[in-house]
């Protein structure tokens, strides 16, 4: 199984979509559609998740992704 980064990241951390959404402002089914791969997070997505988490958008999403 090829786990999505930011699952994986999320999981390790020990965070719900829902506790995620409530740090970024994010809506939980806008996270759920970015870690399933229905949809690409923006930049600003990928820097607001990925410091909800305490890592870098580099740690999550390699620097060609997001829009």
């Amino acid at each position: 199984m090829n786990l999505n980064p930011l699952k994986g990241r999320r999981f390790i951390k020990g965070k719900t979509q829902w506790q995620l959404s409530h740090e970024t402002g994010i809506a939980q089914s806008r996270i759920s559609l970015i870690e399933n791969n229905l949809s690409q997070p923006s930049k600003k997505e990928m820097v607001l998740l990925s410091e909800a988490l305490g890592y870098s958008p580099e740690e999550i999403w390699s620097p060609s992704e997001g829009n």
